[in-house]
Parts: C-alpha cells; sequence; structure tokens
C-alpha cells in the first residue's frame, strides 16, 4: 500500500470517528431520576390572614350611663379595619391607673369604647394586624381594646387590656383618630341593642342584652373532606406504610405509631401522636402561629360566604380563634355564625389543637366544609329570654354560683339533621362559660313572655 493510500485510510477514519462522537454528543439524554415536588411546594390556598382568624366578636359602647353592643360581623370588620389604620407609639405599662379595686371601673367606664376579643391575644404576633411605631414591643397578651370615644376627647390614650390578669397597657394615638371613630361608629351606639351590668364579683361584669333576642333557625348543607388526601396524606410521615381498619364507629389508621380516628356519627376525626405526649410550656406567640398554619395545611378553614358578601369580608360561617391555654399548649377555633359562637358537644364546631415538644400531640376537627345555607320562606325564629330572666334562673339554680360564672352569651347549638345527614341545624340558645367548659342554659318559660319556637 502506498503512502497515500494509507493517509487516506486514516484520514476516512478519523472523519467517521468525529462524525460519531459529534451525534452521540447531539442525540445523547441521561436519566434523571424524577424528583416528587410535593414535597418542596406548599399549598397556600388554605391560608387566612391573620385578621380573618384573630378578630373580636363584640363591641361594647358605654354612653350616657348606659351600655350598647353589637357582635355584627359586618360593623365588627368595619370597626377593626378603622383600628388598623391608626399609628400606635409610646407603648408602655399603665396596670397603676387600674389597682384591683377599680379595675371594673376604669375598663367599663363612662365614655369607653371596648373591642373585645374571645380570649388572650399575644401583642406580638397581633402587632401585624395594627400599625405600632415602637420598635420593640414587651411579650404581653391582651384580650380587649380600650379608648374614649366621647365628644371633646382631648388626650389619644389607646389601653390593651388583659382582663384575667388585670394588666393594662398604654399605648398614644393621634386624638384626630378617635374623633373619627366616635363621628362614624360610637356616635350611633344607641342604634345598637342595649345591655345591661352586672358585676358578679369583684373581677368581673357580665353584660346581657336587656331585651328578649330573637334569631332564626338556619340549616346548612355539608361537603365532606376526604380523610385520606386532607389527613392521611399530610398527618402522616409515610403515608404510604399507614393501615387502614375498619372499626365500629368508622375507620382506623396507623403506622404502628400515630393514630387517626374517625367518628362518623359526628363526622369529626381525631389525631394522636403518642411520642409527643409530654410537652412544655411554649411562648403564646409560637403557639398560636403554628395553631393557625398547622389547620391551613391540615383540612383548612371551611369558610362560607353568601353569595355577593365575600368581597366586603363579610363571613357568613367560619372558624376563628376561639381561646388557648398556655399551661396545656392547647388551641381551639370555633365556628361562629354571624358574629355569634357555635356549640357542640361531640366537637362538630371546633378545630381543637394540643402540642407536644416538636410536634402535635392531638388534633380533633370535623371533617366537614359548608357548602351553602337552605333558604326557606318560613324560617323558624327561636325567641330568647332577656338579660334579666337570664340572671333571675342562675339566682334561683343552687347548682352554680353567680359569682363564679366567666360568662354568659347567646350561641347556636349545632346538631344533625335527623331525616338528611348532610344537612347541619343551628339552633339560637343560650351558653354559659363555667370551670371553663361551654354549656346550653336550659330555658325556662318565664311569667308572662312566650319563649321558645314561633
Amino acid at each position: 500500500m502506498s503512502f497515500e493510500g494509507a493517509k487516506n485510510i486514516i484520514l476516512t477514519t478519523l472523519v467517521a470517528a468525529s462524525a460519531l462522537l459529534t451525534w452521540n454528543i447531539w442525540t445523547y439524554q441521561p436519566e434523571f431520576k424524577k424528583i416528587d415536588q410535593s414535597e418542596f411546594i406548599r399549598d397556600d390556598s388554605q391560608k387566612q390572614e391573620l385578621s380573618e382568624v384573630i378578630k373580636p366578636d363584640r363591641v361594647l359602647f358605654h354612653t350616657q350611663g348606659k351600655h350598647f353592643q353589637t357582635h355584627d360581623e359586618g360593623e365588627i370588620i368595619k370597626i377593626q379595619t378603622e383600628i388598623a389604620k391608626w399609628t400606635l407609639f409610646n407603648f408602655k405599662d399603665a396596670s397603676h391607673l387600674a389597682g384591683n379595686k377599680k379595675f371594673l371601673s376604669f375598663v367599663h367606664a363612662d365614655g369607653n369604647t371596648e373591642v373585645i376579643f374571645p380570649d388572650q391575644i399575644p401583642l406580638n404576633l397581633y402587632k401585624s394586624v395594627l400599625n405600632f411605631d415602637d420598635r420593640k414591643l414587651p411579650k404581653v397578651s391582651f384580650d380587649r381594646i380600650i379608648f374614649k370615644t366621647e365628644p371633646g376627647i382631648s388626650e389619644g390614650k389607646v389601653y390593651f387590656v388583659n382582663y384575667k390578669q388585670k394588666k393594662v397597657y398604654q399605648s398614644q394615638v393621634s386624638t384626630a383618630h378617635l374623633k373619627n371613630f366616635n363621628n362614624a361608629f360610637a356616635s350611633r351606639a344607641e342604634g345598637f341593642p342595649e345591655y345591661i351590668s352586672k358585676e358578679i364579683n369583684p373581677q368581673r361584669t357580665l353584660f346581657l342584652p336587656k331585651e328578649a333576642v330573637q334569631l332564626s333557625q338556619v340549616k346548612y348543607y355539608i361537603n365532606y373532606l376526604d380523610i385520606d388526601e386532607n389527613f392521611k396524606e399530610t398527618l402522616f410521615t409515610n403515608p404510604d406504610k399507614v393501615v387502614q381498619d375498619s372499626v365500629t364507629r368508622g375507620k382506623e389508621y396507623t403506622d404502628g405509631s400515630k393514630l387517626l380516628s374517625e367518628y362518623q356519627d359526628f363526622s369529626t376525626i381525631e389525631f394522636v401522636n403518642p411520642a409527643q405526649k409530654s410537652y412544655s410550656n411554649g411562648a403564646p406567640v409560637d403557639l398560636l402561629q403554628k395553631s393557625i398554619d398547622f389547620v391551613s395545611n391540615h383540612g383548612g378553614w371551611g369558610d362560607h360566604y353568601d353569595e355577593g358578601r365575600k368581597t366586603d369580608g363579610q363571613q357568613t360561617i367560619g372558624f376563628r380563634y376561639s381561646a388557648q391555654s398556655e399551661d396545656g399548649q392547647k388551641v381551639i377555633f370555633r365556628l361562629f355564625k354571624g358574629g355569634y359562637p357555635v356549640f357542640n358537644e361531640q366537637g362538630m364546631s371546633e378545630i381543637e389543637q394540643t402540642w407536644g415538644d416538636e410536634e402535635i400531640y392531638r388534633f380533633r376537627r370535623p371533617y366537614f366544609s359548608i357548602a351553602f345555607a337552605i333558604e326557606t320562606d318560613y324560617p323558624y325564629k327561636v325567641k330568647l329570654p332577656s338579660g334579666q330572666q337570664i340572671l333571675q334562673q342562675f339566682t334561683e339554680n343552687r347548682n352554680i354560683e353567680l359569682q363564679d360564672l366567666e360568662d354568659i352569651r347567646v350561641g347556636y347549638k349545632l346538631s344533625r339533621d335527623p331525616l338528611e345527614p348532610k344537612l347541619i341545624v343551628l339552633e339560637p340558645s343560650w351558653y354559659y362559660l363555667y370551670g371553663g367548659t361551654w354549656t346550653v342554659l336550659p330555658i325556662n318559660k318565664p311569667v308572662g313572655g312566650k319563649i321558645g319556637l314561633e
């Protein structure tokens, strides 16, 4: 073979090899491992704004020796929005202004407006709803905001009061804000229902409606949440290893340690993580915030709005913050209907959480959401006794000491419709808080008045 022939063969081989290498580079597709992005993507579709979960449940006006109260949700949202516009500054402890002997007279003084929350709220959590100019705020809690709204206001002071601990904290605000509030709300307080006051002990005064209260019974159609999708997949670390079993009351899910139980008769679930039973006290701000986040990621809030009312924030029925126990690391969110709390002895109206050192220890809640209200041309109207009649019942009841009552208020009793399991019934009733437990008050028919269903 000549030299030129050998050179041509070598050159041809190199060109072919180069072409093959180029082709492999162009067409090479490595095998990538598919990543489950659900581990990294958080669903915020059920996330609620803090002001939607933590909100006042009543506003009390003291004017000219009388007391007027509203729990109308639309009105309270307007008041909450107005206060959020204020710039608050110079926050400090002012408990000396209301010593034990004059605490009640300070809080309920004539000319005061009380914005009352269901239970104590950490200031460092709720500050995101308000507008504080102070760079650092103390770690305190409050359950009502109080300020003067009478004409001729000369001092702009707003008080954050912890009613249980008898603590008062003072902040300053422009008097222009208080004057605007007086013009927009306090000046028309007499248009709200009038209330009577009853000092049941040196530490507490109750306010009850002066006249009988009339409300309609309400029925709602409900939708069931999928337990596997909403709870099993999110409450267990390895859902694929969870074993399901049918029991008399419903179903049970377990991974050998944690237990998720379904109670079909009440449409509720209970989750228990025994490894977290030993718990220590945590910061109230952390407890409440993580409880709100937990609900958002485990079944959601299930709020229902009447058509056309969601745009103005007027929620018809939904869960709100109701109570917390720092000692027991427990938080309760309760259904509220039009500003009234909803109660059920089997837990159908509550979301309850108890936290351990690191994770949730116990979680209870209903597994349904409100779909729509059942409209009727002739709704049942329930006429409840006046506040004075209710106080008289407690005076005659030897089993309960009036001075030990924590609260008395109108609410709704939730029950299942006996004929249609996907209907729930809300019946207006009187409730009282005694020993930390809400109990329905059996109504005695008073002399000279028809009380009950009409």
